[in-house]
């Protein structure tokens, strides 16, 4: 084809921004290969493209063909395919044990087209500008380059999101509105006055959207290189209300102003620790851990994150953090016993969060006191768990308790001791100790 009629139809080539083959996987490469051999076109669609122009790690490698999809499952009939999508225009071929995902053209007719290159051609452009942002609207092929419809490379250049209709786009799939902030954060690119004027307008939308392809959005906001500045898009569009109220439940925010500040600086902070991130936005949003458990618990349970992290949010806001005391050993290995060292540790991060925020000096240094009496019981490493004790249940048979409702309470009792005094953890002051509790006056 030559660049005449490709000018003609609004479609860019650029020999000076194509992406070397060096940049693509060889699973890549053989199925683009195998397409071609078969006669048909293809190309790399979407965000591989964008991340391969900024030199990025690509999640997601999406073909687009103009292959039928029984077209596509015959020539990689040895390779273990499957359809998604509501039309089922997209076949999932597993390679490596890999998927990856090859579209056919959208609105093409039931003819093969790739002779003729004119129809193919407008019916890329067609469906480049149906994507979601500029950016993920350009195509590559080897042979043919860049193809990028509306703009998607200037609008890398100037670091900008933009959308083409975002009212329409949005309301096709509510989900790009939270796509758009998570792609912002990831790039550091500025949304464009287009797209916030039409977030502030849809945000509502956003309750037809599936708990799961929303926590999903979540996940990648919160792990995003910034995630204060997603929390505060997500409040700035009103995303944070209608998040927290999805179960349809109508809740009120408690906390304004700059308290919602505290968040935006510490979330960095805690990336790797995904219950925290969200036991502190809850936190946050409802004034006090026993609000939030109550309130936001049920929100974290709808967006079906997983169990262990359902679990682990709530522990964390089981008591209000300003409130726990670690000014005293016993008093941690105690709090140690009750919740384990990982949410000790993270309730120990989010009262510091709190506490620095409201920049008073004598609860600084009250809190530096605190976390050297936590590091030093950490580094002592004293028992705080039933398997830590130096008897366990079968010592207790051997002594002629059976019963195990009794051997529970004992053990506990055991615990608690030890708890108390940690150098008493040995087996022959243990049976002796236990010797008193099942016979009074045994030991005196």
């Amino acid at each position: 084809m030559d660049n005449t009629k490709i000018d003609k139809m609004n479609l860019f080539y650029s020999k000076d921004h194509r992406i070397k083959i060096n940049d693509i996987p060889d699973n890549v490469l053989f199925i683009l290969k195998k397409l071609a051999d078969s006669g048909f076109l293809s190309f790399l669609v979407g965000g591989c493209v964008r991340d391969l122009l900024l030199k990025r790690a690509v999640r997601d490698w999406d073909i687009l063909t103009d292959a039928k999809p029984k077209d596509i499952k015959m020539i990689f009939s040895e390779y273990q395919t499957f359809m998604i999508g509501k039309s089922f225009q997209t076949v999932t071929i597993v390679l490596n044990h890999k998927a990856h995902q090859i579209s056919a053209f959208r609105n093409s007719s039931n003819q093969n087209l790739h002779d003729d290159q004119s129809d193919i051609f407008q019916i890329v452009k067609d469906d480049l500008l149906y994507r979601d942002f500029t950016i993920n609207s350009m195509a590559w092929n080897q042979d043919k380059g860049l193809l990028d419809p509306a703009n998607g490379l200037r609008d890398l250049s100037q670091k900008v999101l933009q959308s083409i209709d975002p009212d329409i786009k949005f309301k096709e799939d509510p989900l790009r509105m939270l796509r758009s902030i998570r792609i912002a954060c990831e790039l550091a690119f500025a949304l464009s006055p287009t797209i916030k004027k039409s977030l502030l307008k849809h945000a509502f939308l956003i309750h037809y959207v599936s708990p799961e392809r929303i926590r999903r959005e979540i996940c990648l906001i919160l792990n995003s290189p910034d995630t204060k500045r997603g929390i505060s898009l997500l409040q700035q569009f009103g995303f944070e209300r209608y998040i927290f109220s999805i179960d349809r439940i109508k809740k009120m925010q408690r906390t304004k102003g700059d308290k919602k500040k505290i968040f935006w600086s510490a979330a960095d902070e805690l990336k790797e620790d995904l219950p925290a991130q969200l036991a502190l936005w809850g936190r946050l949003y409802f004034g006090s851990c026993q609000d939030a458990r109550l309130f936001y618990v049920p929100v974290i349970k709808y967006l079906r994150f997983k169990k262990k992290t359902t679990e682990a949010v709530k522990i964390l806001l089981s008591k209000e953090w300003k409130d726990i005391e670690f000014n005293s050993n016993v008093k941690i290995r105690f709090l140690l016993a009750q919740f384990g060292r990982e949410n000790i540790e993270l309730m120990m991060s989010l009262k510091e969060i709190l506490l620095l925020s409201e920049n008073d000096i004598s609860q600084k240094n009250k809190l530096k006191m605190e976390k050297k009496l936590l590091d030093k019981e950490f580094r002592m490493n004293n028992p705080v768990k039933l398997t830590d004790l130096a008897i366990n249940g079968d010592d207790l048979i051997k002594m002629g308790l059976f019963e195990s409702k009794k051997l529970g309470t004992i053990l506990r009792n055991v615990l608690e001791e030890v708890l108390l005094h940690p150098e008493n953890n040995y087996k022959d002051y243990l049976i002796k100790f236990v010797q008193g509790i099942i016979s009074p006056g045994h030991n005196k």
